[in-house]
């Protein structure tokens, strides 16, 4: 009997979290009993239970329930987990062939950006390889990951970092990378031109979880000799469908305003 009791609550449990899942903004207890056919009193025992796990917020100025943040953060997690498995190998194959230059992935690591996948067909001998990393004021990736940050997220970075100077065109002070920050973000995606090497330039766009969060950007770059600038900014309608395609499989919302 107990087991029965138990295995009814965790059920019900998990309505009423899913509930507030799928549903875009918040809900009163009124509408949660409603759209989950519990009754009252089941409706306020859930919620109190799940609010005590921090699985459910609960908004006084119009008593109304969301998600929690421990919910939030189990989400997150299972999709940075799974990031290896949705984007394939494929899809850096196809954007490569398409648009004829190198295409890498990268992940943010705390300060630096690490490179998970690599595609090279113009080889350069200096270029970072899978598992290596970068800084983030120098790359197109790593602008990226700047632009996306929090203003609090951006404090901590410019507070420690040296922005040393690796080309005459690095930018080297906040105040310039606040500027290509906006642009950034303006465009969707980031651009480097030759900032990290001379002989290199690129661009980065992001791929977004369900909340528009980055989970990790996607570049195409190439040694100059093999493409100018402008051949590889023309590639960046490409570049930004294929990165949409794929955030889709993360939650994105496709076929919605994105900016």
């Amino acid at each position: 009997m107990a087991r029965e009791v138990q295995s009814s609550i965790v059920e019900k449990s998990i309505a009423v979290m899913d509930l507030l899942a799928r549903t875009k903004g918040r809900l009163t207890q009124t509408e949660i009993a409603n759209l989950t056919g519990l009754n009252k009193s089941s409706t306020h025992r859930i919620l109190s239970i799940l609010m005590g796990q921090e699985l459910v917020q609960f908004d006084d100025r119009d008593r109304s329930y969301g998600v929690g943040t421990r919910l939030i953060g189990w989400a997150r997690a299972a999709w940075e987990k799974m990031d290896i498995s949705l984007l394939e190998d494929q899809d850096l194959i196809k954007l490569s062939e398409e648009t004829g230059m190198n295409v890498a992935v990268a992940v943010l690591s705390e300060h630096t950006v690490t490179f998970i996948r690599t595609r090279i067909p113009h080889p350069y001998r200096l270029a970072v390889k899978t598992g290596g990393q970068s800084e983030l004021h120098n790359t197109a990736v790593g602008k990226l990951f700047l632009a996306h940050m929090t203003e609090e997220q951006r404090d901590a970075y410019f507070a420690q970092a040296e922005l040393e100077k690796f080309t005459e065109t690095t930018l080297t002070t906040r105040a310039a990378l606040e500027t290509d920050m906006k642009k950034t973000l303006e465009r969707g995606y980031a651009i480097s031109d030759r900032e990290e090497f001379l002989q290199v330039a690129g661009i980065a766009a992001p791929i977004l979880d369900y909340d528009r969060r980055i989970l990790a950007a996607v570049s195409l770059w190439c040694p100059l000799r093999h493409a100018s600038l402008d051949e590889i900014l023309a590639q960046a309608p490409r570049l930004l469908a294929m990165t949409k395609e794929v955030s889709a499989r993360f939650g994105l919302m496709v076929g919605t305003p994105d900016e």
